[in-house]
């Protein structure tokens, strides 16, 4: 069985495929593919704009309905150690030449996302944000700080890798 965290960025890509519904079945009846919740992704997803539209239905509501969906019931608080981890992997990323800022582009979440997975020993982290969740800066710094404070390293996909797998 493989216990999944999504970065925000998932959530809004899959808004956009055309057979969303078909494919939140896939997931959520997948009992391999065990999708958890955390509440800085929810909190991401509810600072979307509420007048923003996807056609003519509210994006946000559709993105909170998505992530309320395929998280139901498993839901990762957030903790001192996680977001202590994420500041450990945040200054590994800095020594590593990594150059945006703590709160520039989210990268607070990001960090505090891959750091949950870490902390609560999740398979998979699924990201298409190359530019910070998975640049290689930052993928240096979760193996090193891993590695140095004995922990448990997610692996990573891609958004093309979550598509791979459920065919759409």
């Amino acid at each position: 069985m493989l216990r999944v965290i999504f970065d925000t960025n998932i959530y809004g890509l899959l808004t956009l495929e055309p057979k969303i519904e078909i494919i939140k079945e896939k997931i959520r009846k997948d009992s391999n593919f065990v999708l958890y919740g955390f509440q800085p992704i929810r909190k991401e997803l509810r600072e979307t704009p509420k007048h923003e539209k996807l056609g003519k239905l509210n994006k946000r509501n559709l993105l909170l309905g998505l992530y309320d969906e395929l998280t139901k019931g498993r839901y990762i608080s957030e903790s001192i150690k996680i977001n202590e981890l994420a500041l450990k992997f945040y200054n590994a990323y800095r020594t590593f030449g990594g150059i945006r800022g703590w709160k520039e582009t989210n990268i607070d979440v990001d960090f505090t996302i891959v750091a949950c997975a870490s902390y609560c020993k999740l398979d998979l982290v699924v990201s298409d944000d190359s530019s910070t969740l998975l640049s290689k800066p930052a993928m240096k710094a979760y193996k090193h700080i891993t590695i140095k404070e004995g922990l448990w390293h997610p692996n990573f996909w891609k958004y093309s890798d979550l598509r791979m797998k459920y065919n759409f």
